[in-house]
């Protein structure tokens, strides 16, 4: 249906967030004949008494397959996406559909507050690792539209936060549909995929300085590694780097032969960066067939260290994450 909104949820053995987020989208200023809600749990939960909330049992872990499912019993000609442990904003989907409409864009990808597991906004005081590993938490204070976005500068745009947080991403249906047999075979970088999927399909690319979305830091969270204790913090990011390795052989595999040299570069410059932070975080040697990248030196060099002071790197990691999580812009819970 043209200009009509799907907003997929997944969650996977988490339940303590979703009705937050399912409140989110519920409480569009939108119409509500312009969107439906298709959720995609593990696990049995109390659905809101509306008649356009899709509900889809599935024990998958990884999200491509989840998205995949919710795609196909989905009709909007817009996919925006929403994690069980985010929240949009009242206004998103009013905003979304008006910029759909104005800029035609085939991928929008919106700003976002930070907020703790309360749901106080919390403001990133230093960096720290996480998935994408150079994501930045703020984008332009103006709003970006690209309009040949096979030919622009890709390696800027990964700097803007494009590739970043799945929450804040919203496409043309097709670029799921098209390239569905890679989508399904996604395990942790869905944003990542998203955005290069987009590649393949020319169009405007919208970035919108809103921050429409709310993202939330907390304990359990696999993007910026669980901090309940230094081993849970190490080994949860050896596996979602793992996972991101196995995650860019598909988007590679995706897009090989059928774009520019440039973009696939930078591709595997992405891929080279996980198998090094993957080396770094699990201690495990990793087969890396590539010439040397300059833009990765930091992670050579980390990757080489004796396992002591890798140890002692990733502790000074799990410290300055907490710091982050515990430092609050106010007080006042925004729910």
């Amino acid at each position: 249906m043209k200009d009509f909104v799907s907003v997929i949820i997944t969650a996977y053995n988490r339940q303590k967030y979703l009705g937050y987020a399912l409140n989110s989208v519920l409480n569009q200023t939108l119409d509500k004949d312009k969107f439906e809600i298709v959720v995609i749990t593990n696990f049995e939960f109390n659905k809101p008494n509306y008649k356009n909330i899709i509900d889809i049992y599935d024990n998958q872990e990884y999200l491509g397959e989840k998205i995949y499912k919710g795609l196909h019993e989905s009709k909007g000609d817009i996919i925006c996406l929403l994690d069980d442990d985010d929240m949009y904003r009242e206004d998103k989907l009013e905003r979304v559909t008006s910029f759909f409409k104005t800029f035609y864009p085939i991928y929008y990808h919106n700003n976002f507050v930070t907020i703790d597991d309360k749901g106080n906004e919390i403001k990133i005081i230093e960096e720290y690792l996480k998935i994408p590993p150079y994501a930045s938490f703020n984008l332009p204070e103006f709003t970006l539209a690209i309009e040949n976005n096979r030919k622009t500068d890709i390696r800027n745009l990964l700097k803007l936060n494009v590739n970043f947080n799945s929450s804040s991403i919203c496409v043309r249906r097709e670029i799921l549909e098209n390239n569905a047999q890679y989508l399904r075979k996604i395990k942790a970088v869905i944003d990542s995929f998203i955005f290069y999927s987009s590649l393949l399909l020319e169009g405007n690319i919208l970035l919108d300085p809103a921050r429409l979305t709310y993202y939330r830091i907390h304990t359990l969270q696999t993007s910026s590694g669980n901090t309940k204790n230094i081993k849970e913090y190490k080994d949860s990011f050896s596996n979602l780097f793992k996972k991101a390795v196995e995650d860019f052989y598909i988007i590679t595999e995706m897009l090989n032969g059928k774009i520019n040299e440039n973009i696939l570069e930078i591709v595997n410059e992405e891929l080279l960066r996980y198998k090094l932070l993957y080396k770094i975080f699990s201690g495990n040697n990793i087969l890396i067939k590539t010439k040397f990248n300059i833009h990765l030196l930091n992670y050579y060099l980390l990757s080489l260290l004796p396992t002591f002071l890798g140890n002692l790197y990733i502790k000074d990691q799990y410290n300055r994450t907490k710091k982050v999580r515990s430092f609050q812009v106010k007080s006042s819970n925004i729910f």
